[in-house]
């Protein structure tokens, strides 16, 4: 997708210098922001808090298929391919789309029990 087509996040409109005054009053007041001003200024906000911290997913990427536990995926793949007669590659389709699916009911049921636990404290 080019950065043309991307959606770009909502932002906070930057406060000119003559209306700097007036923000200032209005914070000792009540805010008058909109629901959708302040979404913008929470993204702002979280954006600029966002750590610098670059990652060299090339070296994260080397490191992991390296790992013995990827090369026993690798088996896995290769035993399911030769078990149930299937490419390799539809053996590692499956595999994958089970782990995510595993992955995404156990992320659910966790959030549930945390929401219901906050809900109906003991």
């Amino acid at each position: 997708m080019s950065s043309e087509n991307r959606p770009m996040p909502k932002t906070a409109p930057r406060p000119s210098p003559s209306s700097t005054s007036q923000t200032g009053s209005r914070a000792k007041n009540k805010s008058s922001n909109t629901p959708d001003d302040l979404a913008r200024i929470f993204n702002s906000a979280l954006v600029a808090t966002q750590t610098g911290v670059k990652r060299d997913f090339s070296s994260e990427l080397s490191e992991l298929t390296e790992s013995a536990s990827f090369k026993a995926v690798l088996n896995a793949v290769r035993q399911l391919a030769c078990v149930q007669g299937i490419p390799e590659r539809q053996a590692a389709e499956e595999i994958i789309r089970t782990f995510k699916k595993l992955d995404e009911i156990w992320s659910n049921y966790i959030s549930r029990e945390g929401l219901d636990r906050l809900r109906s404290p003991k």
